[in-house]
C-alpha cells in the first residue's frame, strides 16, 4: 500500500511540475484574468453610461428664491428615498421670453432635459414629451408641494420640521433573510459548476497527449495502472486548485484597489469561514467525482474526435445535474432537495446550498462522509477503465498483429 501510495504521488508530482512551471500554464491563468477584467471593465463604463442615461433632468426656470424652495424640499425628499429615484433639477433665471426659453431648453442636446418646470412656486407648469401620468411629472408635482408647504408655514411665522418617527429595533425578518441567503446559495452550486466544467476538461486533453506519444505506456511499464490514475486525478485537481487561488488572489486584490465597493453579498447561514471552507471541500469531491469519470471515460479515446463525442453526453448530464440541484435549492428539505443530496453527482451542489441557507454543520460531515465513499468507488470504477484501455491506444490492427506474433 506504501509503495501503491509513493508511486501515485510521484506521478501526480511530474503532472502537477509539469503543468504549473509552464508556460502554457501561464497562459492558462492569464486567459480568465483577463476576461474578468475585460468584463469588470466594460461592466463599469456600461453601468456609468446607464447612470448617465438613466438620470433625469428637469430644467427649472425660477427666482433664486423658488430655486432655493425648490432645492430645499427636493433634499427632504431625497434623504427619505435615494438620489437616483428623484429627478435632478438644473435652474435657469428667467428671460424676458419664457417660452421661447422653454422651447430652446426642450431642444437643446447638451441640457438633455426630460421637461421644463417654469412659473415658479406661484404659477407652475410643466413642459416636455410627458403626460399626466408620467412618474417624472408626479415626482416633480410632489417636489413643487412639498417646497409650497414649507413656504407656506414659514411665511405664517412656523418653524417646520420634519416629523420624527420613532424606531423599535428588532432582529430581522426571516423573509428577507430566507431570500438574500437563496442568492448566496445560487452563487455557490454556480461557482462550483462552472469550475468543475471549466477545470475537468483538462484531464482528457492531457490523457489524450500522452496517449499519442506513447508515454502513458512507459510509465505503466514502471507503476501499477492504479497509481497512475489515482496520481492524475489528485495531481489535476491541485493544479485547479492553484488557478483558484491565483484568480481569488486577483479579484481579492482587484476589490481592494477599487475601494471594496459594489453589492454585498448576503451572508450564509454557517457564516463565511465555514462556508468558504465547505465550498472547497465540495468542489474538490466534485472534481474528484467527474474527474474519475472523465479519465476512466477518456482513455477509451485515441483521437480528439472522440473525446468530443464522449464529452458531449456527459456536459448534457452535467447540465441536468445542475439543474436538478437548482430545483432542490429552492426546498431543500422537501423531495428534490433529498434526491439532489443523496445522488452523489448532485449532492456537493446541493449541500453548498443548505450550508448557505441552514446553520446546522452535522449534515455536511454526512454528507462528506457519504460523497468520499462515491469517491473511491468512482475512482475504482475509472481506475478499471483505466487500467484496461490505457495500454490499447494503439491503432487496432498493430494490435491484432501484435498478438498474431505472440500466438
Amino acid at each position: 500500500m506504501k509503495s501503491f501510495l509513493h508511486a501515485a504521488y510521484v506521478i501526480g508530482r511530474r503532472d502537477f511540475v509539469a503543468s504549473v512551471f509552464s508556460r502554457s500554464f501561464l497562459f492558462f491563468l492569464i486567459g480568465p484574468l483577463i476576461i474578468i477584467l475585460m468584463s469588470a471593465g466594460f461592466g463599469s463604463i456600461t453601468q456609468n453610461v446607464a447612470r448617465q442615461n438613466a438620470r433625469t433632468v428637469v430644467a427649472v426656470i425660477a427666482t433664486k428664491q423658488d430655486q432655493l424652495a425648490l432645492d430645499h424640499a427636493r433634499a427632504r425628499l431625497v434623504s427619505g428615498f435615494s438620489e437616483g429615484s428623484i429627478p435632478s433639477f438644473r435652474y435657469f433665471d428667467p428671460e424676458p421670453d419664457v417660452d421661447r426659453q422653454v422651447h430652446r431648453l426642450l431642444e437643446s442636446r447638451e441640457e438633455r432635459a426630460a421637461g421644463v418646470l417654469s412659473g415658479g412656486l406661484a404659477n407652475p407648469r410643466m413642459t416636455g414629451p410627458m403626460g399626466g401620468s408620467n412618474p417624472v411629472h408626479r415626482q416633480v408635482r410632489l417636489i413643487v408641494n412639498q417646497a409650497r408647504q414649507e413656504q407656506l408655514l414659514l411665511h405664517n411665522g412656523l418653524d417646520w420640521q420634519p416629523t420624527r418617527v420613532p424606531i423599535t429595533s428588532v432582529n430581522e425578518a426571516a423573509g428577507p433573510i430566507a431570500a438574500a441567503r437563496a442568492i448566496t446559495a445560487t452563487g455557490g452550486q454556480f461557482i462550483i459548476f462552472f469550475l468543475t466544467v471549466l477545470l475537468s476538461g483538462m484531464l482528457l486533453s492531457n490523457l489524450l497527449e500522452e496517449k499519442s506519444n506513447k508515454i502513458i505506456e512507459v510509465l505503466a511499464a514502471a507503476v501499477p495502472v492504479d497509481a497512475i490514475f489515482l496520481g492524475k486525478v489528485v495531481s489535476m485537481l491541485a493544479i485547479s486548485l492553484t488557478g483558484i487561488a491565483v484568480w481569488t488572489s486577483a479579484a481579492l486584490l482587484g476589490g481592494l484597489a477599487l475601494g471594496g465597493g459594489g453589492t454585498r453579498i448576503p451572508e450564509p447561514a454557517v457564516g463565511w469561514p465555514a462556508f468558504v471552507a465547505l465550498v472547497i471541500l465540495y468542489f474538490s469531491i466534485n472534481y474528484l467525482l467527474l474527474g474519475a469519470l472523465f479519465l476512466g471515460i477518456g482513455s477509451q479515446a485515441n483521437t480528439v474526435r472522440e473525446v468530443q463525442t464522449m464529452s458531449m453526453p456527459i456536459t448534457v448530464g452535467q447540465m441536468l445535474i445542475f439543474a436538478l440541484a437548482i430545483a432542490g435549492a429552492a426546498a431543500f428539505n422537501g423531495p428534490f432537495g433529498l434526491v439532489a443530496a443523496i445522488f452523489p453527482f448532485s449532492s456537493p451542489l446541493m449541500m453548498v446550498a443548505r450550508a448557505a441557507q441552514a446553520p446546522d454543520i452535522w449534515p455536511h460531515l454526512l454528507a462528506l462522509l457519504w460523497q468520499g465513499l462515491w469517491v473511491w468507488m468512482i475512482v475504482r470504477f475509472g481506475a478499471a477503465l483505466f487500467r484496461r484501455n490505457v495500454l490499447k491506444s494503439g491503432p487496432a490492427f498493430g494490435r491484432t498483429k501484435h498478438a498474431r506474433r505472440g500466438a
